[in-house]
């Protein structure tokens, strides 16, 4: 879109309520409520810290939603097992990586006790954002964590790498597979995603007269917003978008005009940007106070605690141009010592059980055909299979391949 076609900013927009006035007004209650053990300030609640690009050409990669050519048959037994009986792995100890915030606290509550229970297992965790999961494969080939939660970008780079074993390799086990939507196995099954969301604008509805629909408004008619963070996934997603507008293109494009992306940025959000956030609760607590009217961009799921305490805030679902897909997957490692417990564990990840657990704990979508999305879920806004269709993922590798570059340029316009 060129200058001339943009719409005038802000004299006619809309009344700016001031933040002083707000203030006291919004009830907090629940805020950190899914947040675990943090506020999500090493990268966000499940946002992607983006990191070392690492290795591996990619030029064979197939889309986030190509899956490998096994038919995915499952079998008329007890979820994780090919014999009616649930394994006993006699206390052995599983290391799993989880993804932070709301992620974490859904498997350590709804998932992990059932598991330990079941199969005789003995679970370990650490919460760390995509890129620090992916950190400790590179790190540690030899002696990888058991399981990882990354989002799709996470598969994308572990996949071209080939630090991941295909679950589809291992069906016998993983009999949860074939109940899975084609679309949200990933990577010849190298990942496998259980939650689908939305990463997307949230604004405070006491601050705007009409809610924002498309990413434009968003940009340009905020007068106090919060910027993500370049090193969350959410920054490149947001420059991506930016260049989409500015050029009239794709935003799942991979030879976007960056430059005009950042140009737009900086004539058009730079403006309006207070502060970036650093953590998820800090971030919500100044959506949800007035501090800030806009945060610019942010993952669906962390706001529906807010949601469920009548916060006066709104995502801003599937805006124009497009809608930016959002998928928490479990991968395991290719070199792990434990591949069978370790698929054990991704199988119950994507049971129904846990999945409509998941839907009801975080507002989030389902991917097992047989899962249903939680009904105050779909009342938040939340996407279906169905939905999911009209959201884009990035090209994660062109991201992956710029980062660096992109990143001192944003700290160029943003810190300047």
């Amino acid at each position: 879109m060129t200058n001339e076609e943009r719409p005038t900013r802000k004299d006619s927009r809309r009344t700016f309520l001031k933040a002083a006035g707000l203030t006291g007004t919004v009830g907090l209650t629940g805020l950190a409520g899914c947040l675990g053990g943090g506020d999500g300030g090493d990268g966000g609640d499940g946002g992607v810290e983006v990191g070392d690009g690492g290795g591996g050409d990619g030029d064979s990669t197939p889309t986030p939603t190509e899956t490998s050519s096994g038919d995915g048959g499952s079998t008329e037994t007890d979820a994780g097992t090919d014999s009616g009986e649930a394994r006993d792995f006699g206390g052995e100890t599983l290391n799993v990586m989880l993804n932070v915030g709301s992620i974490s606290t859904v498997h350590q509550q709804e998932l992990i006790p059932r598991v330990e229970e079941k199969y005789n297992l003995n679970i370990n965790t650490e919460t760390a954002v995509t890129t620090q999961q992916l950190t400790q494969i590179q790190a540690n080939p030899d002696n990888p964590p058991d399981v990882i939660i990354p989002d799709v970008i996470g598969i994308e780079r572990a996949s071209r790498n080939e630090w991941l074993e295909p679950m589809s390799d291992h069906e016998d086990i993983v009999t949860n597979l074939g109940d899975i939507y084609d679309k949200f196995v990933h990577y010849d099954s190298t990942g496998v995603s259980w939650e689908i969301g939305e990463v997307l604008p949230v604004v405070n509805t006491n601050m705007w007269d009409e809610p924002p629909t498309s990413y434009e408004q968003v940009m340009t008619e905020s007068e106090s917003t919060s910027l993500v963070p370049f090193s969350w996934s959410g920054g490149p997603y947001l420059l991506l978008m930016a260049s989409a507008i500015a050029t009239g293109e794709d935003f799942s494009s991979s030879d976007l005009d960056v430059e005009a992306g950042f140009q737009y940025l900086e004539e058009n959000l730079k403006p309006n940007v207070s502060n970036s956030y650093q953590g998820v609760a800090s971030a919500k607590q100044q959506l949800a106070s007035g501090n800030v009217d806009t945060l610019n961009v942010f993952w669906d799921y962390m706001v529906f605690d807010m949601f469920q305490n009548d916060a006066p805030i709104t995502p801003v679902f599937r805006p124009d141009p497009v809608g930016i897909a959002f998928a928490e997957s479990v991968a395991v490692p290719r070199n792990t010592d434990k591949m069978e417990a370790a698929m054990t564990y991704a199988n119950e990840c994507l049971s129904v059980e846990f999945q409509e657990a998941a839907s009801a704990a975080m507002g989030c979508g389902v991917t097992n055909q047989n899962a249903t999305v939680a009904d105050q879920a779909l009342e938040f806004g939340a996407a279906t299979p169905d939905t999911f269709e009209d959201l884009a993922f990035p090209d994660f590798q062109y991201i992956w391949d710029n980062r660096d570059d992109w990143s001192q340029r944003w700290n160029e316009i943003f810190s300047g």
